[in-house]
């Protein structure tokens, strides 16, 4: 039976844009505070990795000395030190370098700089830092301003070490303490392209499936999509409100479940927004074994149960179903790239599912993620 997903079940998805008014989080060199995310391994995920925030940085009055004014850390005991970080290196010297460093899980590291003028992070700034194992890229307002070739490795992660934002380390407390303010952080388990970001760096995101983590920082420190990485604050954290006027489209929606491989769930995220003339959306499927053989399927409707096929529950109506062939990367992310062009229709739905080869879990030798129900919006 051919059933398509009711468009009523995903009225959320259909919304257009609306502009919020927007908090943030202030923050000032000499005073200690920060956000802390508890330990979980999701912080540190094997399939790459985008750290992404909005942020003002006042240089004019960071204090002399030593100074790291960190936004993200990843890793915070001084003796084993950081596994990812995305900070201002001030050093002794009042320097003003943005770095994006990964350390790999062979202890080797990974840093990108980008030297900016003084004053030019007083006004609201987007920087993201990625890693798919083949470089550490960073980007400023969704242009790539530095890389540096990797290891093919996944992010080291030494078990129990808190994310934090808005500071490093304790060391020498509050040396790394920001300086400024910081809104909108997010946490990819993939590495996204200057595309994928520029699409939605001017967007308030919520609920966004697969592990990917949001901290809209609007009065609360919730994990606003899947992850479940709720945060608590420490010290001086202010709500403030700003001038970051931002969309919020909804975004592609799970449905069903994985039929699980050797490394668990294989869960899908959007890339950014389905909205038309978005060249950059598409998916991504992690948790795959790395290089892994896999299938894309793609079809205009899901179903309510699944069909068993080949040892794994398929979601898609099988009625008007397309494939596409897909090879999954080194650190196990497997993107299918799906443009949404100008003419396409508001309103028009589809769903994709992946199917991955997987010879030493699978009981047939295949597995499967979830399905995603897209609806294309204005």
């Amino acid at each position: 039976m051919r059933l398509l997903a009711p468009l009523s079940a995903f009225t959320c998805l259909l919304l257009a844009p609306v502009t919020a008014q927007n908090l943030g989080v202030a923050l000032t060199a000499t005073v200690d505070g920060y956000i802390e995310v508890p330990y979980s391994q999701l912080v540190v995920p094997r399939s790459g990795i985008t750290v992404e925030a909005w942020i003002t940085y006042d240089d004019a009055t960071l204090p002399t000395g030593w100074r790291y004014p960190t936004i993200v850390r990843q890793g915070i005991s001084v003796n084993a030190s950081e596994d990812y970080f995305l900070r201002i290196n001030a050093d002794n010297i009042g320097a003003r370098v943005l770095r994006w460093k990964v350390v790999t899980t062979n202890n080797a590291s990974f840093s990108v700089n980008w030297t900016f003028a003084p004053g030019q992070l007083n006004t609201w700034t987007h920087v993201a830092g990625t890693w798919d194992g083949q470089a550490a890229v960073l980007y400023v307002n969704g242009v790539q301003v530095g890389s540096v070739a990797g290891n093919g490795l996944p992010i080291r992660d030494l078990n129990n070490e808190v994310l934090r934002i808005g500071k490093g380390s304790d060391v020498a407390t509050p040396i790394e303490v920001w300086n400024g303010q910081i809104d909108e952080v997010r946490m990819w388990p993939f590495a996204r392209t200057a595309a994928e970001i520029q699409a939605t760096m001017n967007h308030e995101l919520y609920s966004v499936p697969g592990l990917v983590a949001t901290w809209s920082l609007n009065g609360h420190l919730f994990d606003t999509s899947g992850a479940g990485l709720h945060a608590t604050s420490s010290g001086q954290v202010t709500f403030t409100p700003n001038t970051l006027a931002l969309a919020t489209p909804a975004v592609p929606q799970p449905w069903g479940a994985s039929t699980p491989g050797c490394l668990g769930n294989l869960l899908l995220s959007p890339t950014s927004a389905a909205q038309v003339g978005n060249s950059a959306f598409g998916v991504m499927c992690t948790q795959t074994p790395p290089g892994a053989i896999a299938i894309w399927g793609g079809t205009l409707g899901v179903l309510p149960g699944p069909i068993p096929f080949l040892g794994v529950d398929i979601w898609l109506d099988p009625t008007v179903l397309v494939t596409f062939s897909a090879v999954a990367n080194g650190l196990g992310a497997m993107r299918l790239g799906f443009p949404i062009p100008n003419t396409a229709p508001t309103g028009f739905q589809l769903a994709l599912q992946g199917l991955v080869l997987d010879p030493p879990c699978a009981t047939q030798g295949w597995t499967a993620s979830n399905a995603m129900v897209v609806v294309i919006q204005p």
